[in-house]
This record gives C-alpha cells, sequence and structure tokens, in this order.
C-alpha cells in the first residue's frame, strides 16, 4: 500500500486531470432521424450499419429504419417498414442477430393483452419482411413490450404487466430462455435483481447477454442503468446510474436506448416539448474500457480502449488482484503497485494478456484481450483498469479509463 501522504499528493496532483475521464459524451439529436413527431424506441442492429426504431411521423406508431455505409458515417433518410405495418400501434422493434428475424411490440387485434410481443422473419437482409406472428409464449393479458435478445437468440429481456410482479410497479424487466431458436421460449421470469417499487421501462442487453442497460423512473425522469453479470447463468450485480444521461431530454428523461456491439455508441430517445416532437433521437460515444466475454480456461475476454481525444497516444491497460485503487473525485484510479506490474508495461503476459499496452491507432482505439491459462486461477476476482499518457498532465497521466470487476472462469 502507499503511504497516505503520496496517495493524497497523487490524488491532488491528479485532480486537474478529471475533466478527461472515462464515460459517455454530451448526445447529441441525430437530425436526420428525427421528425416533427415522436421518435422512440430505437435499435441497432449487430452490424450497426442499420437502425430501427419507432415514430410517430404517420400519424401511427410504426417501425422505420435508416442505414449507415459505415461506423460513424451519416444515417440516410428513415424508410417504413412497410411489411410490419398495422393500423394498430406497433413500436420497440428488435432484430436479432442475423438480421433475418425482429421482434417488436404491437395493439393489433388478436393478442392476449393490451400490448403484445410480434415475430417477422425474411429469408436475406434485403428482402421483405413476412407476415408477424404473435410470439404467444411471452404474451400475458397485461402489456408485453421492449423486446432484447442476446445475440445467440437464447434469452430475451422485456417489460411487462402482466406476468407477475411482487413490488407491485406497473412495468417491471422480465427474461424468458430457451436451449435453442428452434424452441419456443420458457414462462417468463421476473428479473429479482431489478426489481423494485419502481417504472421499468426499455431494456438492450448486450450481444454476450453479460450487461444489460435499462430505464427506470425515478422520480422526477426517466434514468438510464447499467449491470453486469460474471456468466449468463450468475445474478446481476447492482444497477448503476449512468450519471452523464441524467438530465438528457427536456421532460421526462430517457425512453429508450440501444448500444453498439462493442458499447462504445448509443443511440437514445429522450423527451423533448411537444413542439420539437416529443421523443427525439440522440447519440453518444463512450471513451473508456469496454469489454465482452468471459475471462476463463478455454475463453477470451475481449477489451477495447476508446480515446478518440487522444489518437496516437501511448495507452496502458492492467490488472489489480483484490485491489481497486483509489479514489480520485468519483473515480477510482487502479494505479497501485501491483497494478503496474500486471500488464502494463508489457505488450502482453503469455496465456493472460494481448495488447494491453501500446499506441492508440488514428481513431484513438485500441483492442486487447484477457484469457485464464491456470484453472488454479479460477473464481479470483480482480480489477481492470486503463488510461492514456500524455506528458503534459501531472504525472503524465490523461484520461483516466473506468474500472471493472473480472472473476476468471
Amino acid at each position: 500500500m502507499k503511504p497516505p501522504l503520496l496517495a493524497a499528493t497523487v490524488t491532488l496532483s491528479l485532480l486537474p486531470a478529471l475533466a478527461a475521464q472515462a464515460g459517455w459524451s454530451t448526445p447529441v439529436l441525430e437530425t436526420a432521424l428525427n421528425s416533427s413527431a415522436s421518435d422512440s424506441g430505437v435499435n441497432l442492429s449487430l452490424d450497426g450499419l442499420t437502425l430501427y426504431f419507432s415514430s410517430y411521423r404517420s400519424t401511427n406508431w410504426e417501425i422505420w429504419s435508416s442505414t449507415r455505409s459505415a461506423i460513424g458515417a451519416p444515417w440516410s433518410a428513415p424508410v417504413l417498414e412497410a411489411g410490419l405495418s398495422d393500423p394498430a400501434v406497433d413500436d420497440q422493434p428488435c432484430i436479432d442477430a442475423s438480421g433475418l428475424e425482429i421482434y417488436f411490440s404491437s395493439s393489433r387485434a388478436g393478442g392476449a393483452g393490451s400490448s403484445d410481443i410480434l415475430r417477422a422473419t425474411r429469408p436475406t437482409p434485403t428482402s421483405a419482411w413476412g407476415t408477424p406472428t404473435f410470439v404467444t409464449e411471452l404474451n400475458s393479458t397485461g402489456a408485453d413490450s421492449a423486446p432484447s435478445l442476446t445475440a445467440d437468440g437464447l434469452e430475451v429481456f422485456f417489460y411487462t404487466t402482466g406476468w407477475g410482479n411482487p413490488s407491485g410497479n406497473n412495468n417491471s424487466l422480465h427474461v424468458a430462455t430457451r436451449s435453442s431458436v428452434a424452441q419456443p421460449f420458457g414462462t417468463p421470469q421476473l428479473v429479482t435483481e431489478f426489481s423494485n417499487g419502481n417504472t421499468h421501462r426499455d431494456c438492450c442487453v448486450s450481444a454476450d447477454g453479460l450487461s444489460i442497460v435499462f430505464t427506470e423512473y425515478v422520480s422526477p425522469r426517466l434514468q438510464v442503468m447499467y449491470s453486469e453479470r460474471v456468466t449468463r447463468t450468475s445474478p446481476w450485480q447492482p444497477a448503476t446510474t449512468w450519471n452523464e444521461l441524467t438530465n438528457v431530454g427536456a421532460t421526462q428523461g430517457v425512453f429508450s436506448i440501444t448500444r453498439s456491439l462493442a458499447g462504445n455508441e448509443l443511440l437514445l430517445a429522450a423527451g423533448f416539448p411537444a413542439s420539437s416532437g416529443s421523443q427525439e433521437i440522440l447519440s453518444a460515444s463512450f471513451t473508456g474500457l469496454v469489454h465482452q466475454g468471459e475471462a476463463g480456461v478455454g475463453k477470451t475476454m475481449s477489451l477495447g480502449y476508446y480515446d478518440p481525444a487522444n489518437p496516437g497516444r501511448f495507452f496502458a491497460l492492467g490488472a489489480a488482484l483484490g485491489n481497486t485503487g483509489f479514489p480520485i473525485g468519483s473515480r477510482t484510479v487502479p494505479l497501485d503497485p501491483d497494478w503496474l506490474l500486471v500488464g502494463t508495461f508489457g505488450q502482453s503476459i503469455p496465456g493472460y494478456t494481448v495488447g494491453w499496452s501500446g499506441m492508440l491507432d488514428p481513431s484513438g482505439e485500441a483492442f486487447a484481450s484477457l484469457t485464464n491459462a491456470s484453472p488454479t486461477f479460477t473464481g479470483l476476482s480482480f480489477w481492470v483498469g486503463g488510461l492514456t499518457w500524455d506528458n503534459a498532465q501531472p504525472f503524465g497521466v490523461g484520461t483516466i479509463a473506468n474500472s471493472f470487476e473480472v472473476q476468471f472462469q
């Protein structure tokens, strides 16, 4: 451990660098996607090149889509997904990983409740959608809406008023699972870790099923909440608020949200005055560390470090076994001695880390991986963090990444 005086000195000296901390950028309006009516229910395809969303621009809630040629390129003018339309409300779309199957919510006739989940398929990504059908095993006599699927299609999360809710709030998050995509989903179950007295709305589960973001009404606004789990069978960690998004929109807060596969881009719909459409689509980018997959024997966790303001600078990632570092303001900085010695000064540790230090590319990005070379370490927890070096800053520390817990499997 550092002597207290040294830790305090480092803390005070690094305070000027706090302006360059990990987190989401200020969301900006996506003018190409918005209309004078409400636009909401956003869902990004796995390749990040197509956005599906619901819009009231036709004086009825219907599903629209927009495309772009590459990540970061402009969005095209939205087009109506006519094959999914009905005189009733159709909203909250979710495209599967293949792009050949889409789930959405609808109030159309023939369902079990006030809002039901439907599914449509197509033979190729450029084909027209087939006739939507009710996903009967997911629908209740209440409202069932906003489905979100893992990439393997084996889990679907959604909000409902009809599948039972011991806390008594209006909407609660539920999950249903299946053993293969050829099978129906099992009976939806309450996600107990998120159950409380607040109303929950849209959710977006990550492709690997190990993280989830959802909106929750915390008076007086809908807030964006985030949680992770170690494995698909582990409990969810307590959800935390993405504070950068707390005040997005002029009214009510964030209604829906979707993330890119890499986890460094999001699109969201937030409340605005009726004169500007009531709900508008915005986008934001992430500075810091993101991760996908489990770290375990025969498994690889993929890491992405994003610092778009500092392309070409030297970065370093590291791990602290049982030690999260020390706090600087609201940020925990994993700079304790054991962190500096594990992964920071070498490109890799054979069998464990690859690409944990080097130069950020021209876009300010770097990619690394983590594995577990020995069953001896299975079950151990440690913290991973990172930073960008900047000689102009105190102690040469520029951007300080977020840190997160990893448990070897």
